[in-house]
């Protein structure tokens, strides 16, 4: 619970938000959850970001564009509707599904899971695998997702405009394994592996784990072996 939450904002403009996130104790509200689930005393104001349109999904020649303010829900639809022509993002619906069940997933964000940096969470490792890159608006900043994730600022207060996932080609072959308490609970731990061609035709893997530190962690020396 946000127990010390006093005003709720609406700002019209990313101007705004920014305005308002100068201010200690502001935060923005994606969907809530990572800030409830965190329960954090500090947060004294919140801003609702329904106004700024950060609820999009945009094609680009390479890569997938999915706004912030997306359910995790919708996220998986619109990666869903690609995986013939891109197994990536194919992939990464299938890891939100592996992740949280369909109620969750429809209240949480994008924004919330960027946020919540779960290092248990398989979809931020897919993410890794793939280099996904976050864009922040409050600042003209990009981040990669391995410095996302290991950064020791407090992404909570970012103002995140969305991710982008590269398409990839088409031959890629991705696949992932969890452990959890029973097949349909989140991993406790879990491997996510891709493995595509360079433009020399020579195939490369990329690996990555999770729920063994406190964030994803690639595994590059492990990733050599597979290939030789």
């Amino acid at each position: 619970m946000l127990l010390n939450l006093k005003t709720i904002h609406k700002p019209a403009t990313v101007e705004e938000a920014a305005g308002l996130l100068a201010d200690p104790g502001v935060y923005p509200l994606y969907g809530g959850a990572a800030l409830h689930r965190a329960n954090r005393t500090d947060v004294e104001a919140a801003l609702d970001l329904g106004q700024l349109g950060l609820d999009f999904v945009r094609d680009s020649e390479n890569s997938l564009r999915l706004g912030s303010m997306l359910s995790l829900e919708a996220a998986r639809q619109a990666c869903l509707e690609r995986r013939d022509t891109h197994p990536q993002l194919g992939a990464v619906a299938d890891t939100l599904a592996a992740d949280l069940p369909l109620t969750l997933r429809n209240t949480m964000t994008l924004g919330d899971l960027l946020v919540e940096r779960d290092p248990q969470s398989l979809t931020l490792t897919l993410l890794l695998v793939l280099g996904a890159v976050i864009k922040r608006v409050d600042v003209d900043m990009h981040f990669t997702m391995a410095a996302w994730l290991t950064t020791d600022s407090d992404v909570a207060r970012y103002l995140i405009a969305g991710i982008q996932i590269p398409n990839g080609p088409e031959e890629a072959v991705i696949a992932f394994e969890k452990v959890a308490r029973t097949p349909a609970d989140a991993p406790i731990v879990g491997a996510v592996g891709c493995r595509e061609r360079s433009n020399e035709g020579v195939p490369y893997t990329t690996l990555a784990l999770c729920g063994v530190a406190p964030a994803p962690v690639p595994q590059p020396e492990l990733a050599r072996v597979l290939d030789e």
